[in-house]
């Protein structure tokens, strides 16, 4: 089928389109470098106990600073300077790029959430929801996300007449709103938080222009409660998953054909309309991809056992050595060998076994290209809603569900206790297979983001899932809780952070003073 010269002409205006900075002659926010060097080194050990996801980190630093912030500071202008300086010094901004009127624009964002804030309309989970959007907004702000939001944008209007639901009566609006949903997740990797605001620009746009409702701000206030719950009822939609299933080819596709064109930035245009040449481009940035799956595989387990052993391995094998000494008069030596050793070396055989996609994948990503860039418009893809169960199924297969929670965590006892472990290392080493195995899985889905076709149903898979995810579903509410209480980040939040950073500032003041005693020294 011909290209459709249209949708050819549309790439080549998002990937030609230049964000214009009339700013050139203000004067740039600059920090200095000794100060960056202490503030980046300080981001590096306290991402260390915080696991993140790599393309989150940012949005997760400009939360925790604004936090921290918004308790100490209560003049927006002077908090915004605050925050950006602390995300240029710590690497998370280009030093000397930004302009200094960019600190107004994030000070009016700080001060409409300090307003709302103020009207106490919500809980404070409510409160907290707000902070986080506001973290995207800021960083919306801060860096230039133009071309993710055309490609985004042009994946949807390329494929929603291409998806229907069967099996749920669904409405026109809303099957349009899960599916820029999906394409937003598939695309970029948004999380709930940035996705959030994404539907909070649409469900309120009054947000948007803070200075028509600033100085009455309660209605905006009590209408946000109301919004916060219609966007976490899209969010969380039913169909949700299987959207961004269905939607995953095709975005891969486009995230390939992206650095296919970014490596070939200055003939977009020909790159598009000859055919032959850019299969064989595509070709080429998908090899490299599996490639380097297993590199990133290896960094990303590295980190996950890192963050493992610094905020729960150390903490627990700590409390089983005393605790065996004052039960039992003596420390199982084993049972502990084997406590300290089986996160890293299961992470280490996670890494071990992870599979590059073959020949089929590459060739449905090609596929799946072709059907976005074509003049037809993509074949229809049909999502099957869930099955409608009585109440008496519903609870058949919960009680089903309980008892392989029993099954599985009574074997692994059963095996523990006859390799002479006492019950605190059972405890122990279950904790740790619950929580590591949970992080290998996110581990192993990271590896599989090029990976755009099912994985065939055999016995040998349904019994890993039978056996797997009793102890996955008790390793992601592990991970959750355990986030919650997690000594190590309080201590960087609330005992280190603070003064470090005010040192910090100090030390930026006190660099700034030397340079204009330096200047009055000119003749």
């Amino acid at each position: 089928m011909p290209n459709s010269r249209i949708y050819i002409q549309r790439l080549v205006d998002i990937f030609s389109s230049v964000k214009l900075n009339n700013n050139d002659i203000e004067e740039k926010i600059t920090v200095h470098a000794a100060v960056g060097r202490f503030a980046f080194f300080y981001e590096k050990i306290r991402n260390l106990v915080d696991y993140k996801d790599e393309h989150l980190i940012r949005k997760a630093a400009i939360l925790r600073i604004l936090r921290r912030l918004l308790v100490m500071e209560k003049d927006p202008h002077v908090l915004a300077e605050h925050l950006v300086r602390e995300l240029i010094a710590a690497g998370y901004l280009s030093n000397g790029t930004l302009p200094l009127s960019i600190i107004e624009e994030v000070a009016w964002k700080v001060h409409k959430l300090q307003v709302i804030i103020n009207i106490n309309a919500g809980t404070d989970s409510h409160v907290e929801w707000l902070k986080a959007i506001t973290s995207v907004e800021i960083e919306d702000i801060l860096v230039d996300s133009t071309r993710e939001k055309g490609l985004v944008s042009f994946l949807y209007d390329r494929i929603f007449k291409s998806i229907s639901v069967r099996g749920m009566e669904i409405e026109t609006s809303i099957l349009q709103l899960q599916i820029y949903l999906a394409c937003y997740r598939a695309v970029v990797n948004a999380d709930d938080e940035i996705l959030g605001y994404k539907l909070l620009r649409a469900f309120l746009p009054e947000w948007l222009s803070p200075q028509s409702w600033i100085n009455e701000p309660r209605a905006i206030a009590e209408r946000l409660v109301a919004v916060e719950r219609r966007i976490k009822k899209q969010l969380h939609h039913p169909l949700a998953l299987r959207f961004q299933h269905v939607v995953k080819p095709w975005a891969v596709a486009l995230n390939v054909l992206t650095i296919a064109i970014e490596k070939n930035s200055g003939e977009v245009s020909t790159l598009l309309n000859d055919q032959t040449k850019l299969d064989i481009e595509i070709k080429k940035v998908i090899d490299k991809k599996y490639a380097t799956t297993k590199t990133k595989v290896r960094r990303v387990t590295a980190r996950a056992v890192l963050y493992l052993f610094l905020t729960k391995m150390v903490l627990a094998l700590v409390l089983e050595g005393p605790a065996e000494l004052f039960l039992y008069q003596k420390i199982n030596l084993f049972s502990l060998t084997i406590n300290l050793l089986f996160p890293p070396v299961l992470m280490f055989f996670v890494g071990l076994f992870i599979r590059i996609p073959g020949i089929d994948n590459t060739k449905r990503i090609q596929s799946a290209l072709k059907e976005i860039l074509d003049e037809e418009a993509p074949a229809m893809r049909v999502i099957s809603a869930p099955p409608h169960r009585s109440k008496s199924a519903k609870f058949g297969l919960t009680m089903t569900y309980f008892l392989t929670f029993i099954l599985v965590f009574g074997l692994i006892s059963y095996t523990l206790d006859i390799l002479s472990f006492t019950w605190i290392s059972m405890l122990i080493f279950l904790f740790f297979l619950s929580l590591v195995s949970f992080f290998a899985y996110r581990i192993r889905l990271g590896a599989r983001e090029y990976l755009v076709i099912d994985r065939k149903i055999t016995l040998w898979n349904s019994l890993v899932d039978f056996f797997s995810i009793p102890i996955l579903s008790a390793g992601r509410l592990l991970s959750k809780s355990i986030n919650r209480i997690n000594i190590f980040l309080f201590f960087f939040d609330f005992i280190f952070e603070a003064p470090y950073k005010m040192f910090l500032q100090l030390l930026e003041e006190w660099f700034a003073f030397a340079k204009e005693k330096k200047d009055e020294l000119q003749p």
